[in-house]
């Protein structure tokens, strides 16, 4: 089968990843990449033997057949609607974006298309993770009614980095968005948020970079995800996951069921793989498949993180939209 042709859009950290991961996938050919950094863009090219482009010319290419966007929150959706007016397939870095409106723009926009689109959620492509859903599914825990996972990271090296990480990006939308859609992939829709926030460390970001939101799901269950970008620690061990049901726990990678007590090792491994996510794209696109994570679906865990936020500047709790 021809190998998929493929446009990374965005050069930083995260994009310069996927263009190592298409680049070497056997299913597709990194044929162009696209970053509004002239000294990027110019850098990626020659590094990876494609041609560069600092506008959606690229898209004018039949031999680009999907998008892979990685450019910053904020910059997601006009890449994203424009890939699916001209016929590609999409897949864009979590958080879908980081605004309501943008969000319901790049829902239409899939609604209208019959591209593939998918959001790259990693922390679906965890085995370990995977083993929990299936549980979970199979009724094991037996009725969830209270979960919570953090994403407690360092990320104070960011400043000297990408301006925008500073200037731009909320942590509990980009960063707490990784264990939130985990809970919503367990337990299903989440209806209402209440969080509190505060700026006291990691001062040179814009937004509080400390928040804990309580979200109410909507068949009762209760959950807890605290992001902080400015503590002095290492990441905690698989994002502090706990799941709590009528009839099992699992807190990290330890399980006790009912009538047991006593807490059994799961046997699976905890790696990250951008490489697994970028099987499964394009796995969808050759055989035409819905993806894991649809752009309704990741539009809905964005939508929650970005609720937070709005419950924070509020004081109050505020209803999650459905999308």
């Amino acid at each position: 089968m021809k190998p998929v042709g493929v446009c990374v859009v965005g050069l930083g950290h995260n994009g310069r990843a996927w263009c190592d991961v298409y680049a070497h996938n056997p299913g597709c050919q990194l044929v162009a990449v696209c970053d509004r950094d002239a000294r990027r863009l110019k850098d990626a090219a020659q590094a990876y033997g494609v041609g560069g482009y600092r506008d959606y010319s690229f898209l004018d290419r039949d031999d680009v057949e999907a998008v892979s966007i990685h450019a910053p929150d904020h910059l997601h959706a006009e890449p994203f609607v424009a890939a699916l007016k001209a016929g590609k397939h999409v897949l864009v870095e979590k958080p879908m974006a980081n605004s309501l409106a943008d969000l319901r723009k790049m829902v239409r926009a899939a609604d209208r298309s019959d591209r593939v689109v998918m959001v790259a959620q990693v922390l679906r492509f965890y085995p370990i993770f995977q083993t929990a859903k299936a549980w979970i599914d199979q009724g094991m825990l037996g009725e969830i009614f209270y979960m919570e996972a953090d994403y407690i990271h360092d990320l104070r090296y960011q400043r000297q980095m990408e301006k925008w990480k500073v200037t731009q990006e909320l942590p509990i939308v980009g960063g707490g968005v990784h264990p939130l859609d985990l809970l919503r992939w367990f337990n299903g829709e989440i209806t209402q948020v209440y969080a509190l926030g505060n700026h006291i460390a990691y001062r040179q970001m814009r937004t509080d970079t400390a928040m804990a939101a309580l979200f109410r799901f909507k068949n009762g269950a209760i959950a807890k995800v605290t992001a902080l970008y400015g503590c002095v620690s290492p990441m905690p061990a698989l994002y502090n996951l706990a799941v709590y049901g009528t009839k099992g726990t699992l807190v990290r990678d330890q399980l006790c069921l009912d009538g047991l007590h006593e807490w059994m090792k799961v046997p699976a491994p905890a790696g990250k793989s951008y490489e697994a996510e970028a099987e499964h794209f394009l796995d969808c696109i050759r055989r035409g498949r819905t993806p894991l994570i649809t752009a309704r679906d990741g539009a809905r865990s964005a939508a929650a993180c970005l609720c937070a936020v709005q419950s924070a500047a509020l004081g109050r709790p505020v209803r999650v939209p459905a999308l």
